[in-house]
């Protein structure tokens, strides 16, 4: 059985109206099949805090739809814990560029999981399997 992280690019993609390739990968899934990461919940949840001084009403709507995905995902959420965080530093190393993509790669190899984004490069060289559902069919990676 093959487990998916997704990246905060594909979470985008589901709402309606978004990427159609996307959707149809995704409905060749089993939901139970289908991991988040905290680092994705974090990237969310910051990037509507960012906006609530400015947009305070899309800021909100934005937090509620995260708080169902948190709901609906609630035991397969994969935290950060010792073996990721050992796995995460050695793959940053000294450089602090791309962190939440490097916590997405060690969370994958820690874990066996594919990781499913549209952003193949930012995982190059990070020994991990990825799938991106944006190419039809849909691309499978070993990086």
């Amino acid at each position: 059985m093959t487990l998916y992280l997704l990246d905060e690019n594909v979470l985008r993609e589901l709402k309606r109206g978004g990427h159609k390739n996307v959707h149809q990968w995704i409905a060749t899934v089993d939901d139970t099949d289908l991991r988040l990461s905290v680092a994705t919940l974090f990237e969310k949840r910051r990037g509507a805090e960012a906006l609530m001084k400015r947009e305070p009403e899309r800021a909100q709507r934005i937090l509620e739809g995260i708080e169902i995905l948190e709901r609906s995902f609630s035991d397969r959420i994969i935290p950060i814990d010792g073996p990721v965080v050992a796995e995460w530093t050695r793959l940053l190393g000294t450089k602090n560029k791309d962190r939440w993509d490097v916590a997405l790669a060690a969370t994958a190899r820690v874990h066996g999981l594919v990781v499913v984004t549209r952003n193949v490069s930012d995982f190059t060289g990070r020994g991990v399997r990825i799938l991106n559902p944006f190419k039809s069919p849909p691309e499978i990676l070993n990086i």
